[in-house]
């Protein structure tokens, strides 16, 4: 593909926006792009307790920013060919989350427009309000083992206390998109979840969300 000015997928890992790398996200990064034939660039975003929100969206915001301003660097080298607009933003679990945050970033609170889709691997959607993550669901063996941990995707108090902590308060816009004015502006959305996932309901209720916003 020398030459071919490629879509561009900004990846972010998952890991409880405390844990997790780039690393452990290449081999699917790498499928992606053999697959999907695209660029993908992986980002390795600061992780809490060290960088607490909101270091790790401003961070990603900073790469996109970044990757519009040097889009013309097709013309110079072989490893990165873009167009300024246009990125995809991809992520899982926190990452889907951030993918979320940054392109709200994008679209709502500096009005850049880079984003033009995202794609996001049953992302955490802080927010969302379920109460039990397990509601609904029919476990036919391990039930007290699968319904314990369930619970604790609603219960992550590391998660919360490192990294949320230091803002206390699911109201903020780029903690609950889910819940934050202007959303309706965001890009076309691909949410993935499967049927046995604690961040199911949470999902559905992102899905519905956007839906009803007018986004899709």
């Amino acid at each position: 593909m020398a030459g071919q000015v490629l879509p561009t997928v900004l990846y972010f890992h998952g890991g409880a926006y405390y844990g997790g790398s780039v690393a452990g996200a290449e081999m699917l990064c790498r499928a992606l792009a053999d697959f999907a034939g695209c660029q993908v660039i992986s980002v390795d975003y600061p992780l809490a307790p060290e960088h607490p929100f909101p270091a790790a969206p401003l961070a990603c915001y900073r790469v996109l920013n970044y990757l519009h301003e040097h889009a013309d660097w097709h013309e110079h080298a072989d490893w990165y060919q873009t167009t300024p607009a246009g990125f995809v933003l991809a992520g899982d679990s926190a990452g889907g989350g951030l993918a979320l945050t940054t392109a709200y970033l994008d679209r709502v609170v500096f009005a850049t427009n880079w984003v033009e889709k995202l794609v996001l691997n049953y992302p955490d959607v802080p927010g969302a309000q379920i109460e039990d993550t397990s509601a609904g669901i029919e476990f036919k063996e391990f039930g007290e083992q699968m319904r314990a941990f369930f619970k604790s995707f609603s219960s992550d108090t590391l998660a919360w206390g490192s990294y949320f902590g230091t803002v206390g308060s699911l109201e903020h816009p780029l903690i609950a998109v889910i819940n934050a004015p202007g959303i309706e502006r965001l890009p076309r959305a691909l949410v993935i979840f499967g049927e046995f996932d604690p961040l199911r309901l949470s999902n559905e209720k992102l899905v519905d969300r956007l839906r009803q916003t007018g986004s899709r």
